[in-house]
């Protein structure tokens, strides 16, 4: 039996490790807990706006 481990944001935050971003996160088997932190839907936000901007600066 493999065992999942399921992480859960605090209310007001999402859980990212620089690429994935949820309020809840399924790890895959080996994947490490420790690369997820707790981010404000604000940060979460802010990285978007940067993420599209960059984006289009590149012409993608």
């Amino acid at each position: 039996m493999t065992k999942r481990i399921m992480l859960t944001a605090s209310e007001g935050h999402i859980l990212t490790d620089g690429e994935t971003y949820g309020r809840t996160i399924y790890l895959a088997e080996g994947a490490d807990e420790e690369r997820f932190r707790e981010i404000t839907y604000a940060e979460h936000e802010a990285i978007q706006e940067a993420e599209a901007k960059a984006a289009d600066v590149n012409g993608n």
